[in-house]
């Protein structure tokens, strides 16, 4: 477990890098605001969830509709038994299991920093009735200490050659953010943002 960790965060370093190339910010940017400054470090975590059978799933949530509140999360799902369903124009989709593969997950503070070029995904986890479903899911997030707000390269007019955009999205310190979340969680995410600005 501890290998296969120590190459999901390298996983989730070039992701982020990636995100950096595609929003034209310098390379590192999403790590850097994910540490928070010299002295913290991005918090790197995993968990591993069961879902058992249900004969009646029309009478249980297994795991109630959510935004991920953190950065990037990588996501190993059971090869043969669904359940994973994100929204995708208001239909509930399933994500399809496919063997050996990461599903990558983007979070609110993604959101945050790109200024909602990236979206964080209301998902949700459905019971079956068939078969034992299991996931890893690992969690890149912020430093608690670290201030996240729309990259200022976003909102610079010469960026994109265009008008100057304006930040939608609040600036704040990530475990402030944490605070509202852990009593929003399965509310929508727009009033986290703006519980968070009022801090």
């Amino acid at each position: 477990m501890k290998e296969y960790r120590a190459e999901l965060k390298k996983l989730g370093h070039k992701v982020m890098a990636i995100m950096d190339e595609n929003l034209g910010l310098s390379k590192g940017y999403i790590k850097n605001a994910f540490d928070g400054g010299v002295d913290n470090t991005a918090f790197f975590g995993t968990k591993v969830s069961h879902y058992p059978p249900c004969p009646h799933p029309e009478k249980v949530n297994a795991l109630r509709a959510h935004t991920d509140a953190g950065g990037v999360v990588l996501l190993f799902q059971d090869d043969e038994v669904k359940g994973l369903q994100m929204l995708k124009d208001g239909v509930w989709t399933d994500v399809q299991p496919l063997k050996n593969a990461t599903v990558i997950n983007t979070g609110d503070q993604i959101e945050v920093l790109s200024n909602g070029r990236y979206k964080s995904i209301l998902h949700r986890v459905v019971p079956q009735t068939g078969g034992q479903r299991r996931s890893i899911a690992s969690f890149y997030n912020p430093s608690l200490k670290a201030t996240i707000q729309p990259a200022p390269q976003l909102l610079d007019a010469k960026v994109e050659n265009k008008v100057r955009d304006f930040a939608k999205y609040p600036k704040f310190v990530f475990g402030d953010y944490m605070s509202v979340y852990l009593e929003q969680k399965f509310q929508p995410k727009e009033p986290r943002f703006e519980a968070v600005a009022a801090i």
